[in-house]
C-alpha cells in the first residue's frame, strides 16, 4: 500500500496536472435558469444551451477546481484523519444546481470520450465459463464479478476479458480499469487457481510480460488472488490507493 509520503507525492503531481489543464479551459462558470444554460464571465451571461462542448469544459473546470482544493486540504492536513476522502461522485453531488442536471460524463477527463469510442476486442476463449452476471456482463468466476461490482461502485470504467496490444505484445487482460476523472489506466489480473502448476506457469508468464513492458504492482498493475476476495475491504483498499 502507499505510504503517507507516496500519497502526498501523488497529490502534488496531480495538482500540477490540474493546473496545466485549467490553463486550457475557459474563464467563468456555468449557471442554469429553468432548462437553459448560461456561461457567466465577469457578471456577463451568455446562453450556451446548444454549445455542448463549452458546457462540458465548464463542468470539467468546476470539478478540477474542487479536486485541487481537496488535494491541497489533504497536503496541509495535520493527520490522515483530517483527509477529505470524498470520491469524485461525492464531490459532484455538492456542486451548484447547474452541474447536477448534466450527465456525469461531462466531468470526465477529455480523453475518455476516445477511450469509450474505441471498440473492445473481447477474448473469445472460455466464454462458455462466463456464468456469473453483473450489469449485463458475464464473468468466468464469482471473484471476478465481485471485483467488477467494487470497481463500478467507485464510478470507474472498465473492460473485461479484453485483448490489448501492449507494445509488441498482444495480451488478454482480465480488467482494464480507467479512472475517468484523470484518465489513469490500470491493468487488473485476478488469479484464481495458482495452486495448479499449469495455471501458475501461465500466471507467472503473464506477470513477467507486464513487468517487461514497464508495468509494476501498486502503480499501474493490480494482481489479486482468492484470499483477497474473502474481504471486499481489501479490494476497496486496492482501488482507493492505486486507481483513485
Amino acid at each position: 500500500m502507499k505510504s503517507l509520503i507516496n500519497f502526498l507525492s501523488s497529490y502534488i503531481k496531480e495538482i500540477e496536472q490540474i493546473i496545466k489543464e485549467l490553463a486550457t479551459l475557459p474563464q467563468g462558470y456555468l449557471v442554469q435558469k429553468r432548462t437553459y444554460y448560461y456561461h457567466v464571465v465577469k457578471d456577463k451571461q451568455v446562453g450556451i444551451s446548444s454549445n455542448t462542448d463549452l458546457i462540458k469544459q465548464l463542468c470539467r473546470k468546476r470539478y478540477l477546481l474542487i479536486r485541487k482544493s481537496q488535494l491541497e486540504n489533504n497536503i496541509n492536513a495535520t493527520s490522515p484523519s483530517d483527509f477529505d476522502t470524498r470520491t469524485p461522485q461525492e464531490l459532484i453531488v455538492s456542486f451548484p444546481k447547474a452541474y447536477q442536471t448534466v450527465p456525469k460524463s461531462y466531468f470526465y477527463h477529455p480523453s475518455i470520450e476516445e477511450w469509450l469510442a474505441k471498440p473492445q476486442r473481447k477474448n473469445e476463449l472460455f466464454t462458455e465459463n462466463e456464468i456469473y452476471t453483473y450489469n449485463g456482463i458475464n464473468y468466468r468466476s464469482l471473484a471476478e464479478r465481485i471485483i467488477a461490482e467494487q470497481i463500478d461502485k467507485y464510478g470507474l470504467l472498465f473492460q473485461y476479458d479484453t485483448v490489448y496490444d501492449l507494445g509488441i505484445e498482444q495480451v488478454s487482460i482480465d480488467f482494464v480499469v480507467v479512472n475517468p476523472w484523470n484518465a489513469k489506466t490500470v491493468i487488473w489480473e485476478h488469479f484464481g487457481a495458482f495452486n495448479k502448476s499449469k495455471y501458475a506457469d501461465s500466471m507467472n508468464q503473464k506477470m513477467d510480460t507486464y513487468i517487461k513492458l514497464g508495468y509494476s504492482q501498486s502503480k499501474n498493475l493490480i494482481a489479486t488472488y482468492q484470499y483477497h476476495i474473502r474481504n471486499t475491504e481489501r479490494i476497496r483498499e486496492l482501488i482507493e490507493t492505486i486507481i483513485l
